[in-house]
């Protein structure tokens, strides 16, 4: 079974051979273990592959490197440390002025996307080579919005219902729509979401705000890409329970959550066999701080609670540079046991 047949029966709960596996490297965990990192992933087959484009962060090493950068929208990054992505520090629209005069970058983008387009179809053809399911772009409108805007700022336009914050999301909006026809384009299995919605203990906005102001938002272009007949991954950290009920009514396949940070067993209770969890396993507490133990039984308690019917789950962590090699290597063994 290839990885793209294996990770399609497990989001359509259709008994996969197996549980697809899928894992991210951050640069920095590369910088500190170069080839002994290499060496150990050497020996497992991933089944999710992929690559970044124009705008990514994945794309241009600036978001990586220590310093100052101003990204294609106007945001002012600063960065402390190398391989680690930094925060923006100067927003281009904090001012409610220039939110009627600013334009989205998307002749910069389609230009951009025009002499790199051949590039991103080969590294694709690659992946597709190796039998991978393909995702392909990274679409964060609420990120970018602070970006654009300040948090502090967006949140009061979201509580002061002034419309900054309708101006905000066309413009943003506007850019997402262009970006996902070009992926779209592109042989790809599914476009991936990435908006982080919550804190440690609640989501960053009501319910009631992220489904009135929001939810309309990702639904047009969910819309889109749906009507290509491709998938559609979201990633979101933070306690999100609240709102996972509207990921599921958006179509959604598969989300990228913190689930330790809700309780594994409380998510799996309500959601486990209505969406596929892609991941994952606590990044914050067992894969750094944790014995090999503590890894394959977090692994353990996954397995049994989020894979139903026949589906549901896909392994996915994350690898940071606070990650022992010998938890990294103790959760990929018990992901192929």
């Amino acid at each position: 079974m290839t990885g793209k047949e294996r990770v399609l029966k497990t989001l359509e709960f259709k008994n996969p051979d197996k549980i697809p596996l899928d894992l991210w490297i951050l640069p920095a965990a590369n910088i500190k273990y170069g080839d002994k990192l290499d060496a150990l992933l050497e020996r497992y087959n991933f089944d999710i592959g992929g690559t970044s484009g124009p705008f990514d962060h994945g794309f241009t090493p600036e978001y990586y490197v220590p310093g100052s950068y101003t990204d294609p929208w106007g945001c002012v990054w600063t960065m402390r440390q190398k391989g680690i992505i930094g925060e923006v520090k100067e927003y281009i629209l904090k001012d409610d002025d220039r939110l009627n005069d600013y334009k989205a970058p998307v002749d910069f983008f389609k230009l951009w996307w025009g002499t790199e387009k051949d590039g991103i179809d080969k590294r694709l053809a690659e992946e597709r080579r190796k039998g991978k399911f393909i995702i392909g772009g990274w679409i964060s409108i609420f990120e970018r919005m602070q970006f654009l805007r300040g948090t502090e700022n967006l949140f009061c336009d979201i509580a002061l219902k002034e419309g900054n914050v309708e101006k905000l999301a066309a413009i943003v909006t506007e850019f997402f729509q262009v970006y996902i026809e070009k992926w779209l384009e592109c042989d790809i299995d599914a476009v991936a979401f990435g908006d982080d919605w919550g804190s440690q203990i609640a989501p960053l906005v009501s319910p009631n705000d992220f489904r009135g102001i929001f939810k309309p938002l990702y639904r047009e272009l969910i819309i889109k890409i749906k009507n290509k007949s491709k998938k559609v991954f979201f990633h979101s950290d933070g306690y999100i329970f609240d709102i996972y009920d509207d990921f599921i009514d958006l179509g959604v396949d598969a989300v990228n959550s913190q689930i330790s940070c809700m309780g594994v067993e409380k998510v799996a209770k309500k959601y486990a066999g209505k969406i596929t969890f892609w991941g994952e396993l606590s990044r914050q507490d067992v894969l750094p701080f944790g014995k090999p133990d503590d890894v394959r039984k977090a692994v353990h308690q996954l397995r049994q609670n989020c894979f139903v019917n026949g589906g549901g789950l896909i392994w996915l962590s994350t690898m940071h540079s606070d990650v022992p090699l010998e938890n990294l290597e103790a959760l990929l063994q018990a992901w192929t046991e």
